[in-house]
């Protein structure tokens, strides 16, 4: 019997992320945003998309499985400072949210083949 290795699950799930700016990034943002619950509100829209660029720039890893749980993170920390409009409290609700925008974020900023 083949034993299971989740670290070898993880190695396998490589992206390339395309050029971007902060603008570019910006104005995905407003798109995802536009059309997904929770949202970040306002007033910190610029900061959160400058920490996301600042990530982005920093990690130098290729694991799509890692990104996504990186920004699912990053969106529960906005989350616990109050700084996202939710229409929920209920923090399973909240993974399944923010586990889905994570995944739309990454597949746009992948290299399209």
């Amino acid at each position: 019997m083949e034993s299971y290795s989740y670290s070898k699950e993880i190695n396998q799930s490589n992206v390339v992320f395309s050029e971007f700016d902060l603008d570019s990034i910006k104005k995905m943002f407003a798109q995802i945003f536009e059309f997904y619950n929770p949202k970040v509100k306002e007033e910190v829209f610029d900061s959160f998309c400058e920490d996301f660029y600042d990530l982005v720039k920093e990690m130098h890893m290729t694991n799509e499985r890692v990104w996504r749980m990186l920004l699912t993170d990053m969106l529960f920390n906005y989350d616990e400072r109050g700084y996202l409009e939710t229409g929920t409290t209920d923090n399973s609700i909240k993974r399944k949210q923010f586990a889905i925008m994570a995944k739309v974020i990454v597949g746009k900023l992948r290299v399209k083949s």
